[in-house]
């Protein structure tokens, strides 16, 4: 099989697939090349793996902000629900039954357990970006030894 050389817009092409996709054959398939041919053209542009980082980095920051907006919408649902059955509790409508109050009851109770499980995961999620910050502060703290090393040698 002939090999055609690529154009610089091919291989441009081919990257910014390859930084959506993160998987070769995917990238390949998309542009109609080999898997090989992605992983070389992502091998000889090193900045790739660097815009790679970037785009993981953006890409939690997004699911992060993601979660903690549905958690503020669940914790707005519920002091709403409350507000509510708290009124019709106050108002005692002649329809609201021994069983109506039992299901009240249960609702509360049910969202007073999500609410305490929304604000441990709020707390975990918090802990979690702390060690990952720790851990990106020591990976760059070895990059810069390995670094200083290199330039020795």
């Amino acid at each position: 099989m002939a090999r055609t050389k690529l154009t610089d817009k091919q291989k441009k092409k081919i990257i910014a697939d390859y930084i959506e996709t993160q998987n070769y054959s995917e990238t390949g398939r998309r542009n109609n090349v080999a898997d090989v041919t992605v992983k070389d053209v992502i091998m000889k542009n090193p900045d790739v793996l660097k815009n790679l980082e970037q785009k993981k980095e953006e890409d939690t920051k997004d699911i992060l902000e993601y979660m903690n907006d549905i958690t503020k919408g669940q914790k707005k649902v519920i002091n709403l629900s409350l507000e509510v059955i708290t009124e019709m509790l106050e108002n005692r409508d002649k329809r609201l039954t021994g069983r109506d109050i039992a299901m009240i009851y249960g609702v509360i109770f049910d969202k007073a357990l999500k609410y305490k499980e929304i604000q441990l995961k709020d707390k975990e999620n918090s802990n979690e970006n702390e060690n990952l910050n720790k851990v990106k502060d020591i990976m760059i703290s070895i990059k810069r030894v390995a670094d200083e090393d290199g330039k020795e040698n």
